[in-house]
């Protein structure tokens, strides 16, 4: 039976078992991915799980960052845990492109605005530069700052005509809402919400910025950025849309 999980504070949540559960039916092998909701102290949970045993954890909030200080070179933020000694990677990014992609949502030479720069947030700026200039929204100017020092094609928003809108915000205020308002979409753009659960979705959707058909919940984005960690672990790229569209229909 190998040990897995995903490690986070107020997680309960998490879809993580059930789709590393599906993976592995797949795959053919016996795993035991749990929930590990702990309120403090990550970096010495993470050396104990190694220690006993452990071949891989998912991090998500709010420890990516702290984790990547200590167990990543060149990496502002890592979700993804594995091997021994402990290696680390973001799968964020990947998985936001091949979700993405199966969406047929084109995105080399557009504009793309990232709203908001969690962990999540770096690690899709990270992907995403790569092929065109991209844009970010963000209320810290020195994160900001870090960001177009460490990324090329990287400029602050100004009002340029967006493509498409990703959000890695957990909660959208008054003042949030009104700055959303005034973001200057193309006719035929796309809203991509990295969240599966809370209020943002339903928030943009009563925004009517754009059609209910163009505006896409982060469900998919968890699904394949948890396949490539699963890669990572087992050197095995499981299939993803069987079990996207089986939770894409419970929610």
């Amino acid at each position: 039976m190998k040990k897995l999980g995903v490690l986070g504070k107020e997680i309960s949540y998490s879809m993580s078992p059930e789709i590393h559960n599906s993976f592995a039916k797949e795959h053919g092998i016996d795993i035991a991915y749990k929930i590990f909701d702990i309120p403090a102290d990550p970096i010495g949970f993470i050396e104990n799980f190694f220690n006993h045993g452990g071949i891989g954890l998912n991090i998500t909030k709010p420890y990516k960052e702290i984790v990547a200080k200590k167990f990543s070179k060149d990496l502002n933020s890592v979700n993804c845990l594995f091997g021994r000694p402990i290696n680390s990677a973001s799968t964020d990014g990947i998985g936001l492109i091949a979700d993405l992609k199966s969406k047929n949502i084109e995105t080399k030479g557009k504009n793309i605005l990232i709203w908001g720069m969690g962990g999540a947030g770096i690690s899709i700026v990270k992907e995403l530069s790569h092929n065109q200039t991209t844009y970010i929204a963000n209320r810290s100017k020195e994160k900001l700052s870090i960001i177009q020092n460490s990324f090329l094609n990287v400029e602050e928003y100004a009002n340029q005509e967006i493509d498409l809108v990703i959000l890695c915000v957990q909660d959208i205020d008054q003042n949030t809402e009104k700055q959303i308002r005034q973001i200057n979409l193309r006719k035929d753009a796309y809203i991509y919400d990295i969240n599966y659960t809370g209020s943002t979705l339903n928030t943009i959707e009563t925004l009517e910025l754009v059609s209910k058909d163009r505006i896409f919940n982060g469900l998919g984005m968890l699904v394949e950025q948890a396949a490539e960690s699963y890669r990572l672990w087992f050197n095995y790229s499981p299939s993803t849309e069987k079990i996207k569209n089986f939770l894409n229909e419970r929610l």
